[in-house]
């Protein structure tokens, strides 16, 4: 299991702490929002998540991606600090529903792992080099959070049989789907972005040719 960048997390944490703090005195929604959000598979949530954490007046698909991302990589720790806290009640269930715990535990670990490289990856990002080298960092990001969303559905699949009923059960299959929700979302900001990135680097290409 790889170990989180804590100096990372800290910003990452402090961020979205600050900017949502600063929530009231933004927007409700923006035109640039919406039409992003649109992309993704939850638009609704989307929207609802970027106009808390996103400066309205910004027209930047990166910062929008770069958002969604530490969104993720929060609801995520958050979920698995839910998680491992369960599984310090063992003697409070089934022996088969702690195993689907302990299991989901890993796979969502593992899904905070992958997350805390794509946020790693975006931010140290370079958009003045090489169109190959970006697209070497795009298909890291991408595979990340690729494997996030296996991670989380592996989860979501092993807590099925769960028999553990009432408010622990139900957490437990929220906080999970909503890690599912926002990284799918962010996966396809992320798409957005890069797909008017390169778009722009032929554009610039082609207008330098002699």
């Amino acid at each position: 299991m790889g170990k989180i960048n804590i100096p990372l997390l800290l910003l990452v944490l402090s961020v979205v702490a600050v900017v949502e703090s600063n929530t009231s005195r933004l927007r409700p929604h923006s035109t640039f929002i919406e039409t992003q959000c649109r992309r993704t598979r939850y638009p609704e949530p989307c929207v609802t998540f970027l106009s808390k954490y996103v400066n309205p007046t910004s027209q930047d698909p990166q910062e929008i991606a770069q958002v969604a991302l530490k969104v993720s990589l929060v609801r995520a720790l958050h979920t698995k600090a839910y998680i491992a806290k369960v599984c310090k009640e063992p003697k409070q269930m089934k022996a088969k529903d702690y195993q689907a715990i302990k299991e989901c535990l890993v796979h969502i670990s593992h899904g905070v792992s992958q997350l805390t490289n794509a946020v790693k990856e975006l931010h140290n990002l370079k958009l003045d080099g090489q169109l190959e080298e970006f697209l070497w960092h795009q298909n890291n990001v991408q595979t990340w959070l690729s494997t996030v969303l296996t991670d989380v559905y592996t989860c979501m699949d092993g807590l099925s049989g769960y028999s553990k009923g009432g408010k622990v059960q139900a957490t437990i299959k929220a906080k999970v789907l909503n890690v599912a929700q926002v990284t799918s979302n962010a996966l396809a900001l992320f798409n957005g972005f890069a797909a008017k990135y390169k778009t722009s680097h032929h554009a610039s290409y082609d207008s330098n040719k002699p």
